[in-house]
């Protein structure tokens, strides 16, 4: 479940940005798609598909809890990325998705794009599912990291370091770099949902009575806990080095 290396090769800047234009390209596309103030399932399945430069696995489906979710599909057996899953909020006086959850709905687009454009980041998610790293670390990651709570940088870089205690030296590096690139596409998922939600409604503003704005991605303070992260990083890989 990757694009081919010849479609998504070079820099992090250039990945990143493709992931942008990928998305761009889907919502142009979904957008059309809008006659009411929602859009079925399938259609949306459809088009998302439509949009991938590669046949991918992906499904779009209810989500019975609040926002979104976009989570792999992993063949246990082989340790591989077989596919995605897109959790979505069904409209609740109707069966599809609302244009005015497109913060959501393209927010979450980007995250599948973002995947299929960064291999080794699945790799990564994958090994760290396959060795129960994840598992051990979601809690702290969610309380800590992904949340729009307001922290401390002092106290959050004691935190850290006190729960690093119980892993090795290669689990500190392996939870450390997938917070980063975690934190880094969440900054830019939220990006992508603010804008695209404010650009569904100029396009059809004949559907709305009352101009929305999405979540902001200043709320979670990712670039102060980014650096936060990456700076212990350098320290626990120099450390790894000498050892």
């Amino acid at each position: 479940a990757k694009l081919p290396y010849n479609i998504c090769k070079g820099s992090p800047e250039k990945r990143l940005s493709f992931a942008k234009q990928l998305n761009n390209d889907f919502f142009n596309k979904i957008s059309r798609q809008f006659f009411t103030n929602e859009v079925k399932f399938d259609v949306f399945e459809k088009t998302l598909k439509d949009a991938t430069p590669k046949n991918i696995i992906v499904n779009v489906k209810n989500y019975d809890k609040s926002g979104g979710l976009t989570v792999n599909t992993l063949n246990d057996a082989q340790n591989a990325v077989e596919g995605f899953i897109i959790y979505l909020n069904k409209c609740r006086y109707g069966n599809g998705i609302r244009l005015l959850e497109t913060d959501i709905s393209l927010h979450e687009t980007f995250h599948y794009f973002s995947h299929l454009t960064n291999p080794k980041h699945i790799a990564r998610t994958a090994k760290m599912h396959e060795t129960g790293l994840g598992d051990r670390t979601e809690n702290f990651y969610k309380k800590n990291l992904y949340s729009s709570n307001k922290f401390d940088s002092k106290e959050l870089s004691s935190k850290l370091d006190d729960f690093l205690k119980q892993f090795t030296l290669p689990e500190q590096i392996e939870f450390l770099q997938n917070s980063r690139y975690r934190m880094t596409e969440e900054y830019h998922a939220y990006d992508e949902g603010y804008r695209y939600l404010d650009k569904i409604q100029d396009i059809h503003s004949d559907m709305i009575s009352e101009k929305i704005y999405g979540t902001e991605k200043e709320d979670f303070n990712f670039p102060e806990k980014i650096k936060i992260v990456t700076d212990k990083l350098r320290d626990v890989i120099n450390e790894y080095r000498k050892s």
